[in-house]
């Protein structure tokens, strides 16, 4: 505000801001059932305006036998059947509200990468911007990150390379900060390492397999990166083994972000246990077992999310392809709901002639054994065949590629007829600048 200059006071969408971080360090201390029935009162509300202004959101209360009202309850809430991604592309306009509450103005649209082969249109509220800067702020405040600090940052988004003189959205609105370095992640590999040994950066924000690409290449010149002191993880699975590499070799902690374009941060690495804290005040995570009943502590299930604050796309118990396993209390003593570890996407598992699934440990394979190899990728196209693509550091002999098949026969579990690619350099990234060891298209 003009000619105060203490206390500070902001005004419009920085006051807003301001007010939502505030009540943000009250609510992560609540106890988990008052949490809950707080959701449950939001939900109630979007329910309402959903069914109202959403015909798809009607048609599905209506094939249930719910009304609005059934949804604000747990019981009520648990009997609507979720909604999918062939779903949301067969409702088209129809999944979308005709009208939203001015104060959420104005709309845009997310458009999914697609990584999954179901693109879909997802329209978001200026409040789900907003919450999106909150949660960012609340995983900084968590982490103790030095705003004064160099950052550098790696993602799909980034179109050029170029330093800035600050961290930009959304820090800048209350925080000066220090310079900023952005990466395309279609840089080259040893270019980026180049890049981040001449800006010395403290922290970095990137995609796991972007990051083990850095560490191949720090290994390589036998030189890691110095003077990093946090690296945030974003975008893809980071598995458990690679961090404690990851973290040995750059000598920093990694601190992880489940999100999606869909539904923005839904769920941060908590500073104290490393369990993920689930963001309660505007989301709703459920982890199902195939009956779709709730998974106990230490149990793998499927994830099925609601956001509670878009009231353009509503977007309640969305299955979203990915598994988790639910996690329990946390040490830290903040009540937010946790998740001990993300495993991946659906098209993550493995599936059998038979329609069994699982999860394929490939990256326990002893590829050494036969030939060395510097990054593979297994695509199952169907229920029979599966191509391995491999960057080796010599050429494979027919004798080495039965050695190979072997191997993965092994792993699998199955026979499977497996074709060998190779690539020269890296493997392609997918258009949205993720990498997955595993693609199961059946």
């Amino acid at each position: 505000m003009e000619g105060v200059v203490w206390p500070p006071l902001a005004l419009g969408a920085k006051a807003a801001l301001v007010a939502l971080l505030h009540q943000l360090e009250e609510t992560q201390w609540w106890p988990r059932d008052k949490t809950a029935a707080m959701q449950f009162s939001q939900l109630a509300v979007l329910a309402g305006h959903a069914a109202s202004h959403s015909p798809n959101f009607r048609e599905r209360l209506q094939k249930a036998g719910l009304t609005a009202a059934d949804i604000g309850t747990p019981q009520g809430f648990k009997r609507l059947p979720p909604l999918t991604r062939r779903d949301i592309q067969a409702a088209g306009a129809a999944l979308h509200c005709t009208e939203v509450p001015q104060t959420h103005l104005p709309i845009g649209e997310v458009k999914t990468s697609g990584s999954t082969g179901e693109p879909v249109v997802v329209r978001k509220t200026s409040l789900s911007n907003l919450v999106w800067m909150a949660m960012s702020f609340r995983n900084h405040f968590w982490h103790g990150h030095d705003f004064s600090r160099r950052f550098s940052t790696i993602r799909a988004t980034i179109t050029k390379q170029e330093e800035r003189p600050d961290w930009g959205l959304p820090l800048k609105l209350l925080f000066d900060s220090g310079p900023a370095q952005l990466i395309p992640v279609t840089t080259d590999i040893k270019e980026q390492v180049r890049l981040l040994r001449q800006f010395r950066p403290q922290y970095l924000i990137l995609c796991p397999s972007n990051l083990a690409g850095i560490l191949d290449e720090c290994q390589k010149q036998q030189e890691p990166l110095t003077g990093l002191t946090g690296i945030t993880t974003i975008n893809e699975t980071l598995k458990a083994d690679f961090r404690q590499k990851a973290e040995a070799y750059f000598n920093t902690k990694i601190d992880d972000i489940y999100s999606s374009a869909e539904m923005g941060s839904m769920a941060l690495q908590c500073p104290v246990s490393g369990l993920y804290h689930v963001m309660a005040e505007n989301i709703i995570l459920e982890v199902l077992d195939d009956n779709g009943q709730d998974c106990a502590e230490g149990q793998t299930g499927r994830v099925v999310v609601t956001d509670l604050l878009n009231f353009a796309t509503p977007l309640v118990r969305y299955s979203i392809n990915d598994y988790a396993e639910a996690g329990g209390v946390c040490p830290c003593g903040r009540g937010l709901p946790t998740i001990r570890r993300f495993l991946g996407r659906e098209r993550n598992l493995v599936v059998r002639p038979g329609g069994a699934k699982h999860w394929p440990t490939v990256g326990l394979i002893k590829f050494h054994e036969v030939v060395p190899v510097n990054q593979f990728q297994f695509i199952q196209h169907d229920l029979e065949n599966i191509e391995v693509r491999l960057v080796t550091g010599s050429a494979v002999t027919a004798a080495g590629e039965d050695k190979l098949r072997a191997l993965i026969h092994e792993n699998l579990g199955y026979p499977y007829k497996i074709s060998f690619v190779y690539f020269n350099q890296k493997l392609p990234l997918q258009p949205n600048g993720k990498f997955e060891e595993f693609i199961c298209k059946v």
